[in-house]
């Protein structure tokens, strides 16, 4: 086994007015209670959930209203959009899939390492977690739709920043992740649309990640303090990064098979029109303000993400 990179010296920022600031009792706490909330609030994955036989398909797995279509008329027959709503599911489930593994992989790589000791309970809380979620999304698309669809290759670096960088490259990755998707999951596990055992995978999810963004948000804040202390001059290739991360990740929920497999014909027009459509793109916004402001207030971000990145 290799020994872990050695990494600069924790150090926090000189700016704090810049930056959101927590000192490390506040910091402690949180992760005291995160953990405490784990404990108390944990289910089994493998018992909670009584799957059907099937998942009607008549019915609307996915609310209209949130589909990658919605408001541009590019689709208006129901019975094709009803299609194009289960194939969104299983999109939005395999990349909660694929999110989860890379997730439970770089967090493995950094727990019961020094820089990461003080986190080590609340990781190990955090990694059983996100098995759970990765094992109850992929079974329902197992038992019900024939599988997850493969993963598509990112075209962004994932590392070689330095491991200052690197840690806060990992871990806003997984903030952005965690921010899109519990939008979805917030929402649609009350939406008495959709069938019940959808509704109950998403509120289950929806329950664990508050947590999650909330740990989320002061790592990332502290990890990137420390390194722009130590490294400054990488600031603006890191915003960039992050923003072109958020780009990616809002363009991964219009996966061109989705069109395919429900009909559409040329779906990569369609995917491009979507896109690009002004109501599709105010929605995009909307969807990562959360997370956007969040970078602005960190000072992670000069500006906010802004529509100009999606449609690009």
């Amino acid at each position: 086994m290799t020994e872990p990179a050695t990494r600069a010296a924790d150090r926090t920022s000189t700016n704090p007015k810049e930056r959101i600031t927590m000192d490390d009792s506040g910091f402690s706490t949180l992760l005291a209670r995160l953990s405490e909330k784990s404990r108390d609030e944990y289910y089994n994955p493998y018992t909670k959930f009584t799957w059907p036989d099937t998942v009607p398909e008549d019915q609307w797995w996915m609310n209209p209203d949130y589909l990658t279509v919605s408001g541009t008329g590019l689709i208006d027959d129901e019975t094709t959009l009803k299609a194009l709503a289960r194939y969104e599911t299983v999109n939005f489930f395999s990349l909660h899939v694929h999110g989860i593994r890379e997730l439970m992989i770089e967090v493995a790589r950094r727990i019961h390492t020094p820089d990461f000791a003080e986190y080590n309970e609340y990781l190990h809380h955090f990694i059983g977690e996100e098995n759970a979620h990765m094992w109850f999304f992929a079974e329902f698309c197992h038992r019900y739709t024939g599988g997850i669809y493969p993963e598509a290759a990112s075209p962004l670096r994932g590392e070689g920043f330095g491991n200052l960088w690197d840690d806060v490259i990992v871990f806003s990755r997984i903030l952005i992740f965690e921010e899109i998707f519990d939008y979805y999951n917030s929402r649609m596990g009350k939406d008495q649309l959709i069938p019940d055992i959808l509704r109950e995978i998403h509120a289950a999810h929806h329950h664990d990640e508050s947590r999650h963004v909330a740990f989320g948000k002061q790592l990332v804040k502290r990890l990137y303090d420390r390194a722009l202390a130590a490294d400054p001059d990488r600031r603006e290739e890191i915003e960039k990064y992050v923003k072109d991360y958020m780009t990616y990740s809002v363009r991964s929920l219009y996966n061109p098979q989705i069109f395919r497999d429900c009909g559409v014909g040329n779906p990569l027009a369609v995917r491009r029109e979507a896109l690009s459509h002004p109501v599709r793109e105010a929605f995009h916004v909307k969807l990562m303000t959360r997370v956007d402001r969040f970078f602005v207030a960190a000072g992670i971000f000069s500006t906010s993400w802004g529509t100009e990145h999606v449609s690009a």
